[in-house]
């Protein structure tokens, strides 16, 4: 069965999903009631909505990306090839996503690569902007 005819069966029975918990280093899923998995969904689709009727086009998304990008500068935030190259940890935000991650550059500077350090890891990254972190 292709992905779209699983998802729309999927659909059919009714919402369902789970929550993610992690706490010290442990992870657990919690079930959702098919009201909160139905409650989630529509809240994704008002979004989709929202945004639609936001950028309705790629040039009106290109220039709310670009505001989003200067605002963010404006706030203390400078261009990832500005960060410090010595694997000091800094903040750093990526495109596509919406936390602020500790990360670093490692190598050196065109042909090393930036790792964001999570769950006791290194993860490849490619931050758009960053700033020292707080003392």
């Amino acid at each position: 069965m292709p992905p779209c005819e699983r998802f729309c069966a999927a659909m059919s029975e009714g919402y369902s999903g789970h929550r993610t918990f992690r706490e010290d280093g442990i992870t657990r899923h919690e079930p959702l009631t098919p009201e909160q998995a139905e409650g989630l969904w529509l809240q994704a689709e008002e979004r989709d909505r929202h945004r639609a009727d936001l950028m309705p086009d790629e040039q009106a998304a290109i220039m709310m990306l670009f505001e989003a990008f200067q605002r963010l500068k404006d706030l203390g935030w400078q261009e990832a090839i500005y960060c410090p190259k010595d694997e000091t940890t800094f903040e750093a935000i990526e495109a596509g996503s919406t936390g602020i991650h500790d990360c670093m550059y490692i190598g050196d500077w065109p042909t090393g690569s930036w790792e964001v350090i999570a769950d006791n890891d290194l993860w490849p990254a490619h931050p758009i902007l960053w700033r020292p972190k707080p003392e």
